[in-house]
């Protein structure tokens, strides 16, 4: 079996590459994340005494979540078609008459969503660092720099007691956990178009639904913050945003063990449910009519 699913995942992704949609899909995560550091450019020549002072790793997570957002979306897509559109072109008969099986098949799709999720997932962090330096730079004059000097500000309506020593490392490792904590959403929104696309055999119903689906959820668990938690995608937003808010100065955000729990519960539990559904109905529906 495993030797079989491993042709399929070599053809598949082989297909997949020869297509135009995984090229294009970069350009706005990377159009996303110029946008994000170029705003460095503002900030590199100000004072230290100057409260909008801004330091790397704001910047670093603030061009994640945007283009994580977007991988999120782009998952959603790419896996929406890839059941339907065999459907839709008839290749299933093709396929189905040499020595694999249905199981064989969806897995191979399940693999390579997964696979390209971390792919694109990898690239957004490599780049978004990349950038970082070449545009703004962690460091200015060898020392860590916070957003916010010592005493009260007012941001987004709030008054914000800073924390200036908030050391390097620390935010370096509020970075890495925020950055684990985002893998899961996306592999669940992948999953969720997965389920969508064994429903149908038009790729466009198929895409049109998943996307207006993913965008009714998102814009729930907006408006409702507390069972907006319960949302798979929206457990994208948590780790960045805390890691975004500490390495901004905000001296009474922290990281809490039961949100952590939930952000990579609530999409884990997401993601095999959607992959559960989605093996049941691919293996019992009547794809070769």
């Amino acid at each position: 079996m495993m030797s079989r699913v491993g042709r399929l995942v070599r053809f598949e992704m082989a297909k997949l590459f020869r297509q135009k949609l995984p090229y294009v899909v970069l350009f706005p995560i990377v159009a996303s994340i110029l946008l994000v550091m170029v705003r460095g450019l503002d900030v590199q020549g100000e004072a230290v005494a100057d409260p909008r002072i801004r330091n790397g790793f704001e910047y670093l997570e603030t061009s994640c979540l945007w283009a994580l957002r977007l991988v999120s979306v782009f998952a959603v897509v790419i896996a929406s078609l890839s059941l339907s559109g065999e459907a839709s072109q008839g290749t299933y008969r093709m396929i189905l008459v040499r020595p694999v099986t249905r199981t064989d098949v969806f897995i191979s799709k399940a693999l390579v969503i997964a696979v390209v999720v971390i792919v694109l997932f990898i690239a957004t962090a490599l780049l978004s660092y990349l950038m970082l330096h070449l545009v703004h730079g962690f460091w200015r004059d060898g020392s860590y720099l916070s957003p916010l000097n010592e005493g009260r500000y007012t941001l987004m309506g709030e008054e914000v007691l800073s924390d200036p020593n908030r050391a390097k490392e620390v935010l370096a490792a509020d970075f890495r956990l925020a950055m684990t904590l985002s893998i899961l959403p996306l592999l669940a929104s992948g999953f969720f178009g997965l389920l969508i696309s064994s429903i149908f055999d038009n790729t466009g119903a198929a895409v049109g639904l998943a996307m207006f689906l993913a965008i009714a959820l998102y814009g729930f668990a907006t408006v409702d913050r507390q069972a907006g938690k319960y949302v798979f995608s929206h457990s994208l937003e948590y780790g960045l945003t805390v890691a975004k808010h500490r390495a901004e100065g905000y001296s009474d955000r922290k990281w809490e063990d039961e949100e952590i729990q939930r952000t990579w519960m609530v999409p884990l539990l997401s993601g095999v449910v959607f992959l559960g559904a989605a093996y049941g109905i691919f293996v019992k529906r009547d794809i070769l009519t």
